[in-house]
This record gives C-alpha cells, structure tokens and sequence, in this order.
C-alpha cells in the first residue's frame, strides 16, 4: 500500500541510479534529494526531492540532523538564518539540516557543520545524542565539543543560508528561546538533548559559563563620571 502510494507521485523518483541527473525547475541547479524511509528506519529504496512543493508521502521519513557545538567555554554555537529563508527567516538555530541520498546520519552532520560554519569536526569526534522522531523526519541530534574558545574558532558562514554566528551560555540560550528567538522546531530539540548535553558537559560547567559572564562584567571599568 505505502509503494502504491509513493508511486502514484511523480515527483518521487524511484531509484537512486536515475537520480543524480535531476536538475531543480525552480534554480537551475541539481536537486537536493534524500533516502525514504518507513516508520521502523527501514530503506525503502526510493527518493524524495526537497522543497516544500513537494510534500512528503504518508507514513514515509528522511534523516535529519543537529550539531550542538560546544566551545572550550561551555557556551554553544547560534547561527542566524538569512531573511530569504523560506521558513523562520532571521531567527537563530543550531547548525543542521537534512542527509541526503547515499549518505549515512554521521556523514550528514560532519557535512551539515562544515558547509554552514565552516568547523571541520571529524566525524568519529561527534557525540551521539539521541534521535527524535518527528512527523516526517528522523531527527539525529549530535554534540561537537571544542577544544578552542569561540573567539578562536573561525566561522565560515554559508551563503544564503546564515548571516551572523554568535556563542551564547545555557542560560541565554533559554532567555533567547522564552523570548520567541529561537524556532520551535529548535527549542524542541534542545529541550529533547538538554538532559543528556548537561550530563555529558556536567551541570557546573554550564553554571560556570554564566557565572564568568558575570564575573566580565562586574570587572569591566566603568567610564568616569563627567558630572
């Protein structure tokens, strides 16, 4: 029922060897594609192009993923989505994005984290944090620990995609997302990590990243008065 289903649509391409030369009406340019699954995780030998003009077929999935990157100072890595974006156009995220076909989850997030922001973590570095299953996607979420502080680490926005990077603490981070500055999709997926984030990192390291913003800025001089 579900491949009757999945057939009837004509923009799902059957096979991967057919798929490599499809070019995007809308661009101009090869057409993102990603590996269907069924509700257990299983291949079911099919593709599914991206965009949403092209709705995903019931009962099938994709992979998914997001990096949580973590500099030497706890704080984590923010980027700020372009206001082209079809979707939450200026809000701030985690790096992440969807595998595409032929490639497995740990390959997709090494990728996803080099092509928006330029760290080269190796994949065998990444920290597995669990996966969510969400309505129509695998959602595979990873921990990249540094070993630089953000002022150190280079970011290599990724055109189109982001316009600004920055390293907020956990206590930010939950400001930003109370405030409505994160998107939902976002906060849900912290909310699902953040238990085994705090037990990987340790609670105190996170207390300890806000408590030196604090410490900064109790010791930054202030201007003399000019009264």
């Amino acid at each position: 029922m579900l491949r009757n289903i999945i057939a009837s649509q004509r923009h799902i391409v059957s096979c991967r060897a057919c798929s490599a030369n499809i070019i995007s009406p809308e661009v101009n340019i090869p057409m993102e594609l990603w590996d269907l699954l069924d509700k257990d995780r299983n291949p079911l030998g099919l593709t599914h192009p991206r965009g949403r003009q092209y709705p995903m077929p019931r009962g099938t999935y994709h992979t998914v993923v997001s990096v949580f990157t973590v500099d030497a100072k706890n704080r984590l890595l923010l980027t700020l989505r372009a206001p082209t974006k079809g979707m939450y156009p200026d809000y701030w995220e985690f790096t992440g994005g969807s595998g595409v076909t032929g490639e497995d989850s740990l390959t997709s997030a090494h990728r996803e984290l080099l092509e928006e922001t330029g760290i080269n973590c190796p994949p065998e570095e990444l920290i597995f944090l669990g996966t969510l299953r969400e309505p129509s996607a695998f959602m595979d979420c990873y921990l990249c620990r540094l070993t630089e502080t953000g002022e150190d680490t280079p970011i290599i926005l990724q055109e189109w995609e982001t316009v600004d990077s920055k390293w907020v603490t956990f206590c930010e981070l939950e400001t930003m997302i109370h405030k409505g500055l994160i998107p939902p999709p976002c906060a849900m997926r912290y909310g699902f990590v953040k238990a085994k984030l705090t037990e990987i990192i340790g609670e105190d390291a996170w207390l300890q990243a806000d408590a030196e913003e604090v410490s900064t800025l109790e010791n930054t001089p202030k201007e003399a008065s000019h009264e």
